[in-house]
């Protein structure tokens, strides 16, 4: 499998998956500003939509968007505990990627595109804060380890990587106290901090 990602963007998440399940697999960099690849490829050629990820699963067997993406590789951990097989479990893992992708993605999209207002950017930081209040809320009414259930799963990666977006954008997730400690198990993990080194984001 190949991965086209580009650093810290959403990608990330499915590069930690690849490597909780610890199977070999290729990284390409896309440039979404010219949208080559670090081979010079166009990347539109590989995914017309023009964003990362895209999952080369074959030569020529292309899989888009995070919401397919990470069920379909946390299915193949050999340990079979990153995504619940069938039933209600696999489906609350879903719910929160649906979440995660249409709203948390969105409300943070926003300050990737066009410089925005004062007025603007404080409107934009209290939708984050609204979504991120009902994820704090739900994980403190919660007796689960993570997102879902005891085990760490596709959405904790993603819920990772966005909030790792505060960092650039100059917001405060101090009050999130449920939030912040969830990410800081996740970010403990090996796979993590694999991704992240192999990525430049740490050293």
């Amino acid at each position: 499998m190949k991965l086209y990602y580009a650093p810290g963007a959403c990608s990330l998440a499915s590069h930690i998956i690849l490597n909780e399940i610890n199977v070999d697999f290729d990284l390409e960099r896309v440039n979404l500003k010219t949208h080559k690849t670090e081979k010079g490829a166009d990347y539109y050629a590989i995914n017309p939509k023009g964003y990362v990820p895209a999952l080369e699963i074959n030569p020529g067997l292309i899989l888009t968007e995070n919401v397919a993406i990470l069920p379909f590789l946390a299915q193949h951990d050999p340990k079979q505990d990153l995504i619940p097989p069938s039933g209600l479990g696999r489906a609350k893992v879903l719910e929160w990627l649906g979440y995660l992708n249409s709203e948390l993605h969105d409300a943070y999209a926003v300050f990737f595109g066009t410089s925005l207002s004062d007025e603007a950017k404080e409107k934009a930081y209290a939708e984050i804060d609204r979504l991120l209040a009902y994820i704090e809320k739900a994980i403190a009414e919660s007796d689960n380890d993570y997102l879902v259930d005891d085990n760490f799963g596709p959405a904790d990666a993603y819920l990772f990587v966005l909030t790792n977006w505060s960092n650039g954008i100059g917001h405060d997730l101090a009050p999130y106290t449920n939030i912040i400690a969830l990410r800081n198990k996740v970010a403990e993990r090996q796979s993590v901090q694999i991704a992240m080194r192999d990525e430049g984001l740490i050293p």
